[in-house]
């Protein structure tokens, strides 16, 4: 049997597909959503403008009683969609002509704790959706690129809605986006226009950012409020159905960078990324992450390199735009999340190159071939250590007794 070369059928995919989702979902165990992320859920515009709440304000119009059943379910069926649509790229597409090597890449990406099961354990975060509406503003870039006024036409409101559902995307999607478009059109005059674009949508970045705070109710106010509109019980309510209020989701919408705007909210963005995500805890997480983790850097790595030495200028630009979320560690404290979502994002910045450029394959092919036992070790460790969360690295490392001694022992 000659390995480089296998047929695998419709049938066999789909096979594969559900015992790859299914044991990730089991691996994952995480069959709720947290308080935080459900307090986003609620945000609206019912009494004035607020940043990350137009997901909130299509739920309040679509549902009388919301209710955290409600949000599970609606982030369950988005999860499941992304994991067909993940499987699609990254398997699918890429295994048109069966080839081991590729069916070892796909694998490798598809179970890594930097992809799937990252999202599976951060079950209905807003990303999940901008996701989708990047890799549709990828669709409308590769089929209208030609014609900058209706690639601009289309585009512009989804980058709008991409930063009203979270302004944070303007490091974690935009570059991809706006990079893909040079890419594929970079002519003078469809440039002048990238470049106009990219100044507005800093601006309206800054708006949403600014405008979008609260300022109709003060802190206590409004974490009341949605208390009460909601008949929800505490924090520690474990009800079926209810939902869980998080205050410090709500502090979100009373902080910028460096200010805040209720006395009750103590730090700015800002300050609590230094104080949270650079103290003792979160800088072992990261040096865990990055050493267990390590196979999938080095792959990337070398990839990146081979893929550079042979890029042009536009190419090399749409591979550093998946970086742009480095910006993210200093202006939040949950690192392992921006460690997910680039990754993430690097992933489907090498596929789509793959699918541009048979050059980009070849190399892909190459590096499994000649690091193939790091690809296998890297796809049996996905398994055993689990998802990247968003503040926390690894489940069975947390559970050691020297990890434990060490981050608490030293904490501050």
């Amino acid at each position: 049997m000659n390995l480089k070369s296998i047929k695998i059928t419709n049938f066999q995919f789909i096979v594969l597909f559900l015992f790859l989702f299914l044991w990730l979902y089991a691996r994952v165990g995480q069959y709720d959503i947290s308080s935080f992320i459900q307090t986003h859920h609620l945000f609206n515009y019912e009494h004035e403008f607020l940043k990350r709440a137009l997901v909130g304000e299509i739920l309040r119009l679509s549902f009388e009683n919301l209710d955290a059943d409600i949000i599970f379910n609606l982030s369950l069926f988005f999860l499941i969609f992304l994991s067909i649509v993940f499987f699609r790229i990254f398997f699918i597409n890429f295994n048109k002509d069966n080839n081991i090597n590729k069916l070892i890449f796909s694998i490798m990406v598809f179970v890594s704790p930097l992809t799937l099961q990252h999202f599976i354990f951060d079950i209905g975060r807003f990303e999940i959706i901008n996701i989708f509406i990047t890799l549709f503003s990828f669709l409308i870039i590769k089929k209208f690129h030609k014609n900058t006024f209706l690639t601009v036409i289309f585009i512009f409101p989804l980058l709008i809605c991409i930063l009203l559902i979270h302004e944070g995307s303007f490091f974690m999607f935009i570059p991809m986006i706006l990079g893909f478009w040079f890419f594929k059109n970079s002519e003078i005059k469809t440039f002048i226009v990238q470049l106009f674009l990219f100044l507005i949508i800093i601006f309206i970045t800054y708006k949403i950012s600014t405008l979008g705070l609260a300022t109709k109710y003060t802190f206590k106010e409004y974490y009341n409020l949605l208390l009460n509109q909601h008949f929800l019980y505490n924090e520690a309510s474990d009800h079926h159905g209810f939902l869980n209020i998080s205050l410090t989701a709500v502090e979100v919408l009373y902080r910028d960078l460096f200010n805040t705007y209720d006395p009750n909210v103590k730090y700015a963005i800002f300050e609590d990324t230094i104080r949270l995500g650079f103290r003792f805890k979160s800088l072992v997480d990261n040096l865990i992450l990055i050493f267990l983790l390590s196979p999938t850097f080095f792959i990337v790595f070398t990839i990146y390199r081979s893929f550079f030495k042979v890029s042009n200028f536009k190419i090399k630009l749409l591979l550093i735009t998946p970086l742009a979320s480095f910006a993210l560690f200093v202006l939040g404290y949950d690192h392992m999340r921006w460690w997910a979502i680039m990754f993430t994002n690097i992933f489907f910045i090498l596929f789509k190159l793959c699918e541009e450029k048979n050059l980009y394959l070849e190399i892909i092919l190459k590096n499994t071939q000649k690091y193939k036992i790091l690809y296998i070790f890297s796809i049996f460790a996905s398994f055993i250590l689990g998802p990247v969360k968003y503040m926390h690295t690894f489940d069975i490392i947390e559970g050691l007794n020297i990890y434990q001694e060490l981050v608490y022992e030293n904490k501050n």
